[in-house]
């Protein structure tokens, strides 16, 4: 039977993704298109042509969808609520300059916030996250409608501070109505090569702005949500409860655990946890998706025939019970499309229709993509219905009768995996920057354990009622489940090799592998229907073998990433890049021969915020690097050090250096355990030490020797080191202060070319009139973040590295900033576009030619 669904779904999915792709593209046309395809479509229906009927509808439906993704992609990034945010932030700001005062780069702006939650409260790191859709904002004032009923529309997400939030956790549930006072602000976003844009993949998901409440004082629950949304937040509050009291007191990460796999709640797992389950290819096996669906489902029908319930009714009965269950656990693109597959599923059996699989996958997708065309460029859309492709269309083709029955589920699960993978390697590699083989066999053991932990865990629910004993020996065996599924992600901590880390691939490349794939597969089926002799023969089993081929050649180019390896191999020359981090330290050396020196790793993140490896490993990986020599963390402050230990573990550097030791900063001592586990050596610097790599001289010219035992972290200790080659020098000075610049000052020699990092971000306190006199610098580079409320940079010392010559560059204004040289001249990239060219042409005499420029994700656009 035809999978006749396949054709407008596939037409639509790909029309949404051409309309996210150019939301541009004029609507006017695609109306033309859309009229015209289903003009033709009724003539080739009426004159019987099959193939022009199918090919038509599949571009209408192609036409149809690149103009709701377009619209919804507007609607998106320019809510009612962004243009009021702005509206208040432009007020402020022509406040603030009235009154003299200076406030950050991104706008901010304080409202009074009414709307519905979203979602069930969740706690963190910051504090707890609230995730609203607006209907109302006041602003100081007055009220700012924004459409013609009155409403603003838009979300954000919210972080509630202070020690009275966690007691409101219950009482903040999804689909009840708050109001709040607020401070608004843009999402942080990273203007580097190789870092996703974070700001518009939240718009995609439908928040525009984030902010921060003082209080959970401040929030007030103005209204219940309806009737069903009341009864579903209890029943996730009684959950919670019960599963924490029977699992939680075997190990509360396994209670966290079946949380997730019985209602979707991931608030409570462990970083370290989600981080070991996605290197080891399991991580899908906790959210709910096609498997849990498919038990719950087995679990129902089975109860429904102990009790005599048979035939339509307990078809009826069954997708009643899902569509609640998926109301209850709040949906999410996996947990619908498995719902939803299951609804279909069952309806035809009710119904008594039959059909392939692939038509219920197809009918799924195409209702989902409908009400939210967005979710084509959503991961978890792409990766559920990916999977659930290579599996149905890979398995059902097996010869298992030909194989021992206690063998035949596990080549099943075996092949299932390979098919997955196969569909979603290059998906993994776009979003995720990640590739893993462990889950190929892994998933024999955590599909299994899966299912003891979500039968356990539902079981915990009804038997907490009766006896907190009983429910907790059910608690024990999901505990086991879940601690099974942990410990078998360790494959990876002994076999680092199953998963890797790449540059997303170009497009490019991800439409080869595909094309090949699916040609290979038409093939591969197309002779499956030939006579046994002639299977291996003609042209179409050359097209099979030739498509095989490109697609494990397109893999491999993935893995390898000729391309970034390639930008390695040049003319010799000497590459910094202050990496924008926000308000942080991050810059990446390349010494001319290809050797990396990382000096800092980036600012604080948080519990699901690694700033190492959600920003500065993939400028790393951009660069080709798989491996670092050395990192230098200048001190231990938390906006230096908070991404060093993702960089350690992703580029197994060689050595990690410090300046003066403080034994007693946790921070720093776990690193030092972190690094003494994976063989890294641990070294401490001071000034007078010198080293030379690849041609170039790297001097460390601060910190002095110590004659006491540092007790907390100083500004004053970082490590300052200069690197000099040829008519160069680059001064990386940490977050120094004017009185360790006067003890340094008479270790630099005059050089004609000089660049340096600002010292500490541009504080006052730092980069003294005597000091940069003194280096006179060519180029300044100064290392800030767009929403730092500290003042920095301050325009006194910007004036200062003016006055003196140098060309000021800003990572909140022009992103990641690159300095390249040969040793006789300076060139100048940013992010943003912007370049500078320094020669010297004489001993006194340099020659500047400056050209700038913005591109799609400038400071402006987000």
């Amino acid at each position: 039977m035809r999978v006749v669904a396949a054709i407008p779904a596939s037409g639509l999915l790909a029309g949404c993704a051409v309309g996210l792709q150019w939301p541009g593209v004029p609507h006017a046309l695609l109306f033309a298109l859309l009229i015209g395809l289903f003009a033709a479509a009724v003539m080739a229906f009426r004159a019987g042509r099959a193939a022009v009927l199918a090919a038509s509808l599949a571009t209408a439906f192609a036409s149809g969808g690149a103009l709701l993704a377009s619209n919804a992609w507007h609607a998106a990034w320019r809510p009612t609520l962004r243009a009021v945010f702005e509206s208040v932030a432009r007020a402020e700001r022509r406040q603030a300059a009235l009154r003299g005062r200076q406030l950050p780069l991104d706008d901010s702006a304080t409202v009074t916030l009414a709307g519905v939650l979203r979602e069930d409260a969740a706690p963190g790191g910051a504090g707890v996250s609230l995730s609203l859709n607006v209907t109302g904002v006041a602003a100081p004032a007055g009220w700012h409608p924004g459409t013609g009923d009155g409403q603003v529309r838009g979300g954000v997400v919210l972080s509630v501070g202070g020690v009275l939030a966690p007691d409101h956790l219950h009482a903040w549930r999804r689909g009840r109505s708050i109001a709040t006072t607020a401070t608004l602000r843009r999402p942080s976003r990273y203007l580097d090569p190789g870092v996703p844009d974070h700001e518009r993949a939240l718009a995609r998901r439908g928040t525009t702005l984030v902010g921060a409440v003082k209080s959970g004082a401040l929030v007030e629950v103005t209204a219940p949500g309806n009737g069903a949304s009341e009864a579903a937040a209890s029943i996730r509050a009684f959950a919670r409860r019960a599963i924490r009291d029977a699992v939680g007191r075997w190990s509360l990460r396994s209670a966290a655990i079946v949380t997730a796999i019985v209602i979707g709640d991931r608030g409570g797992l462990e970083h370290e946890v989600e981080r070991r389950l996605q290197e080891a290819g399991t991580y899908h096996v906790i959210a709910i998706s096609g498997g849990n669906i498919a038990i719950l489902t087995a679990l129902t029908l089975t109860l429904f025939r102990v009790a005599g319930l048979l035939g339509r009714g307990a078809m009826v009965c069954a997708i009643a019970g899902l569509v609640a269950y998926g109301y209850v656990v709040g949906g999410g693109v996996s947990v619908d499309r498995a719902t939803l597959m299951a609804v279909i599923y069952l309806a035809g059996r009710a119904l008594d229709l039959r059909g392939p699989p692939l038509n219920t996958l197809s009918l799924a997708a195409g209702i989902l993509i409908l009400l939210d065309p967005l979710a084509i460029s959503d991961p978890a859309f792409l990766l559920t219905f990916g999977a659930t492709v290579g599996i149905l269309l890979v398995v059902p083709a097996l010869p298992v009768w030909r194989l021992p029955r206690a063998a035949a589920p596990v080549v099943m699960i075996v092949a299932a995996s390979a098919a997955a993978e196969a569909v979603l390697m290059p998906v993994g590699a776009a979003f995720f920057s990640r590739v893993t083989f462990a889950g190929l066999l892994l998933n024999l053991a955590a599909i299994p354990l899966m299912a003891v932990a979500q039968v356990a865990g539902m079981a915990v629910l009804p038997l907490f009622v009766v006896s907190g004993s009983v429910a907790a020996a059910a608690g024990w065996i999901a505990h086991a489940g879940a601690e099974g599924l942990v410990r078998s992600a360790g494959i990876v901590e002994w076999a680092p090799a199953v998963t890797w880390r790449v540059p997303p691939p170009s497009a490019a490349t991800l439409a080869i592998y595909y094309l090949a794939l699916i040609t290979a597969w038409s093939a591969w089926r197309w002779r499956r229907r030939q006579p046994q002799r002639s299977r291996s023969r003609g042209i179409v089993g050359n097209l099979e073998r030739a498509a095989v081929t490109a697609a494990i050649a397109s893999a491999l180019w993935i893995l390898a990433a000729p391309v970034s390896l390639a930008a390695l191999r040049g003319a010799p020359r000497l590459r910094v890049t202050f990496i924008d981090v926000g308000q942080g330290d991050a810059a990446l050396v390349r010494f001319p021969n290809g050797s990396a020196l990382a000096v800092d790793a980036g600012g604080p993140g948080g519990a699901s915020f690694d700033i190492g490896d959600r920003v500065v490993a993939p400028v790393l990986r951009h660069e080709g690097l798989r491996r670092l020599d050395t990192i230098v963390l200048t001190h231990g402050d938390a906006d230096h050090i908070g991404g060093a230990a993702a960089l350690a573990r992703e580029f197994r550097p060689w050595d990690i250096w410090e300046g003066v030791p403080v034994p007693r900063f946790e921070p720093l001592r776990t690193l030092q355990v972190e690094a003494a586990q994976r063989r890294i050596r641990w070294s401490t610097v001071q000034a007078g030490d010198l080293a030379v790599v690849d041609g170039v001289r790297l001097a460390v010219r601060h910190p002095d020797p110590v004659d006491w035992e540092r007790q907390e972290v100083r500004n004053d200790d970082s490590i300052v080191i200069e690197l000099l080659w040829r008519d160069v020098s680059v001064v990386l000075t940490g977050d120094i202060g004017s009185e360790v610049e006067q003890v340094i000052l008479p270790r630099f020699a005059a050089s004609p070319l000089r660049v340096v990092k600002v010292p500490h971000h541009g504080s006052l306190t730092s980069s003294a009139p005597s000091f940069v006199r003194a280096l006179a610098p060519r180029v300044a580079v100064v290392s800030v973040g767009r929403s730092n409320t500290f003042g920095h940079p301050a325009p006194a010392v910007l004036r200062r590295y003016r006055e003196a010559g140098a060309e000021v560059f800003r990572t909140d204004e022009d992103g990641a900033v690159t300095v390249e040289t040969d040793g006789t001249s300076l060139e100048v990239r940013t992010f943003t576009g912007r370049r500078s060219l320094i020669v010297r042409t004489t001993a006194d005499h340099e020659v500047t030619k400056d050209t700038t420029g913005t591109n799609d994700r400038g400071v402006g656009n987000g």
